[in-house]
């Protein structure tokens, strides 16, 4: 296996002058370094070597991998391997390297093995067909029959993590379906990787335990697995982080990471995170390819735009989010109901958010009751307290004192539910917004 610091050749043609920027990030996320640089000008990859034939026999010095920010197809890299000897690795295979790195439950890590795998798969047919099977050294050495073994070894393997895949999948539906009847809320972190959403979850939720913290990093897919916390406030709302977007993703890789974003395309709200403060160009592009994920994935939630680390703007400098909305198709930009402008890394404007969020959601009644003291009003005051932790409980002596905010849907059947066990209740409407949103506090 390679050690952590990986010598790495990057070329590219000048067509795709466009994707260096993005593979240089994902080659400094994935342990590579780059110690030198080839560019070829040339309007269209070639077929075979995607660089020319004359310089890919040119591609000689102290490196052991080469690195191209295209996605090459399996016969490019097995020709281009043949030819220099190389190990290949193009811009699918750099993501995936990060993926297993990141990944951490049992989730992303069948997830990232099954995107291996079908990864793979073509790349081994490739030698299945070659008739230099015995060149290849590690696990492709020994023949055309250990080839075609581990070929439909790689197979079998993908069904078992499919059908693991499924029963999670299932599960997760069930979690989900529990969360709605117990009326749990769902609001979604989205948007392109290394926008800022870990350290946006992170004010977001009501336990500031480090533990139960998202972990935060100055790098592309630091999150990998799905994080769901309790949001800050007294509503029963849920704040869920998933996997980082990113441009053009291959159909096949999209599917293999779809029910980790299902969190997103099936919550209440998203809150669409997008950096502000990359250049003009990276950030309508990155906020367009965003916007084209979420419809794809057919959401009907309520989207928020995001647009973070307004504390990286220079001095002087104005966000013309109208300008930048204007650059994004009409019919991707038409999915966005609000949008709300904060820093996440130093708390600016994030009471701007929660309130945007509030008025999305019903709103909140307030709900006094009298509860006896006996072992009905004592097991009542429990199974209340599981739907709604934010109930304020006092001891007198007419009884158990219980103040809460809850919605209309429940403040009824809760006013019955305590009536029907000999206490009293009293439900007033809430006018003041401030007294429904809770602060955030310095993490």
């Amino acid at each position: 296996m390679d050690g952590p610091d990986k010598n790495a050749l990057l070329a590219w043609i000048s067509a795709d002058d466009h994707l260096v920027s993005e593979v240089k990030e994902l080659s400094g996320s994935a342990g590579y370094t780059i110690i030198e640089e080839v560019r070829q000008k040339r309007d269209e990859p070639d077929p075979r070597f995607y660089l020319g034939s004359g310089k890919i026999l040119e591609l000689t010095g102290d490196f052991d991998h080469l690195i191209l920010p295209n996605d090459l197809t399996p016969s490019q890299s097995f020709s281009i391997h043949m030819a220099t000897g190389l190990k290949v690795v193009d811009r699918v295979r750099l993501i995936l390297e990060i993926f297993r790195k990141g990944a951490t439950s049992p989730e992303s890590r069948i997830q990232v093995e099954l995107a291996d795998l079908h990864h793979q798969l073509p790349i081994v047919r490739e030698y299945v067909h070659s008739g230099k099977l015995s060149e290849k050294p590690g696990f492709m050495a020994g023949g055309e029959y250990r080839v075609d073994y581990y070929f439909h070894m790689i197979k079998r393997r993908m069904a078992k993590l499919r059908k693991e895949l499924r029963r999670i999948s299932e599960r997760r539906e069930e979690a989900r379906a529990l969360r709605k009847r117990r009326g749990a809320h769902l609001v979604s972190l989205a948007g392109y990787t290394n926008a800022g959403k870990s350290t946006l979850l992170n004010r977001l939720i009501a336990d500031r335990n480090m533990e139960k913290r998202g972990k935060v990093g100055d790098h592309v897919f630091t999150t990998i697995s799905t994080t769901t916390r309790r949001m800050i406030g007294p509503r029963n709302c849920l704040v869920t982080d998933t996997v980082g977007f990113i441009q053009s993703l291959p159909p096949w890789l999209f599917e293999g990471f779809r029910s980790t974003l299902e969190e997103a395309f099936l919550s209440d709200i998203i809150l669409l995170v997008l950096d502000v403060s990359d250049h003009e160009d990276e950030v309508s592009r990155k906020l367009e390819s965003s916007m084209r994920i979420l419809s794809e994935g057919e959401t009907s939630a309520r989207i928020i735009l995001v647009a973070n680390k307004i504390d990286r703007i220079g001095d002087g400098a104005l966000l013309d989010m109208d300008y930048l909305l204007g650059l994004v198709p009409k019919e991707l930009c038409g999915m966005i109901t609000d949008r709300v402008e904060i820093s996440a890394r130093t708390g600016e404007s994030l009471d701007d958010l929660q309130a945007k969020i509030e008025s999305l959601l019903p709103p909140l009644l307030q709900l006094e009751m009298v509860i006896p003291q006996n072992e009905m009003g004592y097991s009542l005051l429990s199974k209340i307290r599981r739907s709604h932790p934010n109930l304020d409980v006092n001891h007198g002596d007419d009884g158990i004192r219980g103040t809460l905010l809850t919605e209309e849907r429940w403040a009824r059947s809760l006013g019955k539910l305590v009536e029907s066990h000999g206490g009293s209740v009293k439900i007033s409407q809430m006018t003041d917004l401030e007294e429904q949103v809770g602060d955030f506090q310095p993490l």
